[in-house]
């Protein structure tokens, strides 16, 4: 044997031919997972959200402490917070009106020049000492009536930078950047204030603003066929059609009445049964809380993944299933909240983190895809209306829990879940049709 066969007799592959198809089948779900990402547009769409997203959770932990700093009053943070979410039940639907009778990538692009402006106004305010309870109740509603504007026209273009079997992937990856950045927004947020203070806190929202604003700039997006604009009155004859043609479709008429359920029974665990199970049930106190709530954003990452990996069909089917299962977990979370086992309880917390993620996304995947170009704005609006059935969920949850404590009342809330995706199958039954 010469010696250049003896050295390529001694080469052996790198990889068994099992190791290497098994390295392709990750690589190739890797990719499926992160589809819409090859797409420049959509890239910069989603750099667009991450970097809002990270101002929004950092302004959520500032904002708090700053209203304790200035008043040490709870009635003042609870009243805050109904002022962040006030404008985006009022001017939703009038929103989506707006995201179909102008440019989609101007309407955003407007929202977050303005939030730049806001945030660094206010700001300065903070950093010269000026700052007052006043201006932040204005500052608050200011940023929310601006910004109520932007979710609409922003997922109505999605339909139009990716391929329309990636929409599904594409609000999924969307979601998932929010899950994400709740649990570094937040963490950095505590880092930031720590060795900054509130000031350095509020100069970071700035800047985050700044970059969601020059990642909006570079987008570029078709034009849609859009109604002629007939002045503030002809808004609201464009809002009675949306609303006309929503409840003509069956699927989309399927979609809002699930949509119901979910907002008012399935996301009052963070914002209200969550921290009272901390405190109230566990006693694991403010920084249990804090925990919690990052297990349960873990989840949530996971369940967008698995979402944007598999962007599954029958998705009328699928969004009835995921508002069952959530009833399911609430259930369970609050049968092992009884067994005095912290780890069991993180472990109920994060898969209703994973349930309560995935509904969202298919449920606007599902709307701007039945919905034609020119409704998909108004049609995307119209969802405020549901997720103003959060408050009235909160509101019922403080009473029955005065009235039957936390535990029993959660499991009220997952028992109104099952019911809703029930009732909904059996008033909308073509929404099973859904694909």
């Amino acid at each position: 044997m010469d010696k250049n066969t003896h050295s390529r007799a001694a080469v052996r592959p790198i990889l068994e031919p099992q190791a290497e198809s098994q390295v392709q089948r990750r690589l190739s779900l890797l990719s499926t997972t992160f589809a819409s990402l090859e797409y420049r547009d959509y890239v910069y769409l989603w750099l667009g959200q991450i970097t809002h997203s990270g101002a929004l959770w950092i302004d959520m932990i500032a904002r708090s402490l700053l209203v304790l700093q200035l008043t040490g009053s709870p009635v003042h943070l609870g009243l805050v917070m109904a002022t962040r979410t006030l404008p985006a039940v009022i001017f939703g639907v009038f929103a989506g009106v707006v995201a179909d009778s102008f440019d989609r990538r101007t309407i955003p692009l407007t929202t977050k020049v303005t939030v730049f402006g806001l945030s660094a106004v206010f700001a300065a305010l903070i950093l010269g000492g000026w700052i007052d309870l006043w201006h932040v109740y204005v500052f608050t509603f200011l940023r929310g009536f601006t910004m109520a504007f932007d979710q609409p026209a922003r997922r109505a273009m999605i339909p139009s930078i990716v391929p329309a079997e990636l929409v599904t992937n594409a609000m999924a990856l969307s979601a998932g950047s929010i899950q994400v950045m709740r649990i570094l927004g937040a963490g950095l947020a505590g880092v930031i204030i720590a060795f900054g203070g509130l000031e350095m806190a509020f100069l970071t929202i700035v800047f985050c603003y700044a970059g969601a604003a020059v990642f909006t700039w570079l987008l570029k997006v078709p034009g849609h066929a859009r109604p002629d604009y007939r002045g503030v009155r002809g808004m609201g004859s464009d809002l009675k059609e949306g609303v006309r043609f929503a409840w003509r479709v069956p699927a989309i008429r399927g979609v809002f009445l699930v949509a119901l359920g979910y907002f008012t029974f399935g996301m009052t665990f963070v914002s209200i049964f969550a921290p009272l199970f901390a405190v109230k049930v566990l006693d694991i106190g403010e920084s249990g809380f804090g925990y919690m709530m990052a297990v349960t954003g873990l989840g949530g990452v996971a369940g967008a993944l698995l979402l944007a990996a598999i962007s599954p069909g029958r998705r009328g089917l699928l969004l009835t299933g995921v508002l069952a299962g959530l009833g399911v977990l609430l259930i369970g979370f609050s049968a092992v909240s009884y067994l005095d086992s912290v780890v069991l309880v993180f472990v109920a917390a994060g898969l209703v983190g994973l349930g309560t993620s995935v509904f969202f996304p298919i449920a606007n995947a599902v709307l701007v895809q039945e919905a034609p170009e020119d409704m998909r704005g108004r049609v995307l609006g119209l969802l405020s209306l549901d997720r103003g059935m959060t408050t009235l969920g909160g509101a019922a949850a403080g009473f029955l829990v005065v009235a039957m404590g936390v535990q029993t009342t959660l499991i009220v809330f997952g028992v109104c879940c099952i019911l809703s995706a029930l009732v909904t199958l059996a008033v909308v039954p073509s929404i099973r049709r859904i694909d």
